[in-house]
């Protein structure tokens, strides 16, 4: 049955890697179709209730004018969700629909133009398929981000208020608004107070230790960022955005990445988040293989993201490569 309290990050790029490097390939980000999506969408509803996405699929490289529902395929998620949805007769699948941040005010509008509207088709198909729109992911970093990103919210709230739809932001920075001396505090809390809700990405620590100690330091963060925002907006409610832990790879934080203690990882934040009945959003749902670059140069600078990074290895399920999406461990 599906978890009440856990679900996924969602991104459908999910594609393997062809040719030999350098210039190895995966698939473009256009090409994942809505039967495509559909079909990882089942597999994951086989285990959760609820997926959080990205973005609408914009990009510099689409010149202005570009249908909303033509571009890279992120834009297919929550008409492919209310599709599923209607072809089982209950919403197995609801989406909290992401909104990336853009290099230009042309594509940031074109970018929530298209959320709002995909989530009101989504939501004509299938009632409730989107339930909320989250501005930005970890994009908010310093003063200028944060105010930023108020504004952007603020001028859109009441419009997508009426749509039904909540609205948030997900970022990495929460932790700065239990921290007094923090040169963004106020700005940050001003936005909280403009926020339906806010999605914390909270990860185990460098090193990690074991795992009820990477779990221990994620709640206890979680805890504080909560007394905060309760303090300036009790009507916000305060999620994990991510949180997970590789199953391969070489990891920024260092982490042992095993099967075994990905899976360990996922029970205890299963068990952790149903206890204390808290949404949180596991990432991710199936390995993006791209995130561990073949092509990067060697050594790369990030290692984390090189052909042995750990980046293409936080799905709960693995890719065959035949549309086929194998779970690396027990979910149900």
């Amino acid at each position: 049955m599906p978890t009440n309290y856990l679900g996924v990050a969602f991104s459908p790029y999910v594609g393997a890697w062809s040719g030999t490097s350098p210039p190895a390939s995966t698939p473009p980000w256009n090409s994942y179709s809505r039967e495509d999506i559909v079909l990882m969408l089942e597999t994951i509803a086989s285990s959760f209730d609820k997926i959080s996405t990205y973005g609408m699929g914009y990009a510099g490289y689409y010149p202005p004018g570009t249908p909303w529902n033509q571009v890279d395929s992120n834009c297919r998620v929550a008409g492919a969700a209310a599709l599923l949805n209607q072809r089982r007769g209950q919403r197995v699948i609801e989406v909290s629909q992401g909104i990336y941040q853009q290099s230009t005010p042309e594509l940031q509008q074109a970018e929530i133009a298209a959320a709002c509207t995909a989530a009101q088709e989504a939501n004509a198909v299938f009632p409730h398929t989107v339930t909320s729109l989250v501005f930005t992911n970890e994009y908010v970093t310093d003063t200028v981000t944060t105010n930023a990103v108020t504004a952007m919210l603020t001028a859109h709230k009441p419009a997508v208020n009426v749509l039904g739809l909540k609205v948030g932001v997900r970022s990495q920075t929460f932790g700065q608004l239990t921290n007094p001396a923090s040169p963004y505090l106020a700005p940050l809390q001003t936005l909280v107070r403009n926020c339906d809700f806010i999605l914390c990405n909270l990860y185990p620590p460098n090193p990690p230790g074991t795992i009820q100690d990477s779990l221990l330091s994620v709640t206890r963060a979680f805890d504080g960022i909560t007394a905060a925002v309760v303090a300036v907006n009790p009507q916000c409610d305060v999620m994990i955005g991510e949180t997970g832990w590789p199953s391969a790879g070489i990891s920024f934080n260092n982490s042992i990445n095993t099967v075994e203690n990905a899976r360990s990882y996922f029970e205890a934040v299963r068990q952790w988040s149903l206890q204390r009945r808290v949404v949180a959003y596991y990432f991710e749902a199936i390995d993006e293989a791209w995130k561990s670059n073949r092509n990067a140069a060697v050594p790369p600078a990030a290692p984390w993201q090189g052909p042995n990074g750990a980046e293409g290895h936080y799905g709960v399920w693995a890719f065959d490569g035949e549309r086929q999406y194998v779970p690396k461990f027990p979910v149900s």
